[in-house]
């Protein structure tokens, strides 16, 4: 049953698209989510899929931040960013392991995934601020200044109140 579950849900999703993109002519913004979509299909059988199936939060986790990076890029016109956005899918890599460790119950891969994730993220921030802020210029006034710092607090944030709430602060 949760096999079909999966499908029908990736069934459903195609078919909003295909359907989004007949009623809005300006739809060509939502190339991506042709990336997207099967990402968190990927995500959701890694989810639902049983103790063999988890595995597939690598490969989901993988897709999926390439259908969000390129969702973005596609929006805000931004594709240059791929000169370090490349980093988040290092860290999507470490995401995925330590997903597939948290539901195959198996700590050292959660620890792998960590070390993982804050390894893409730390590329993702030096070589941001380098290309970004030196090489392409314009801090405030770019999409990085008005978009990536805001979100930079949120999860700055988020980091702390999770530390707090597991105990680890």
């Amino acid at each position: 049953m949760r096999r079909e579950t999966v499908i029908g849900v990736i069934l459903i999703a195609l078919g909003v698209l295909f359907l989004l993109g007949r009623a809005f002519t300006g739809a060509g913004f939502a190339w991506p989510l042709f990336v997207l979509v099967p990402g968190l299909a990927l995500l959701a059988w890694a989810f639902v899929g049983g103790r063999e199936a988890t595995a597939l939060a690598v490969p989901g986790s993988i897709v999926t931040t390439v259908g969000l990076v390129l969702f973005i890029q596609n929006v805000t016109n931004t594709f240059e960013t791929w000169a370090y956005a490349w980093a988040l899918v290092l860290a999507s890599v470490g995401v995925g392991t330590w997903l597939h460790g948290t539901l195959s119950d198996h700590a050292e891969r959660q620890r792998e995934g960590i070390r993982t994730a804050t390894v893409g993220l730390a590329l993702f921030a030096g070589f941001g601020i380098f290309f970004q802020f030196i090489i392409f210029g314009d801090l405030l006034g770019s999409w990085v200044g008005q978009w990536l710092f805001p979100l930079v607090l949120i999860a700055a944030g988020a980091y702390l109140l999770y530390r707090q709430r597991s105990g680890a602060a």
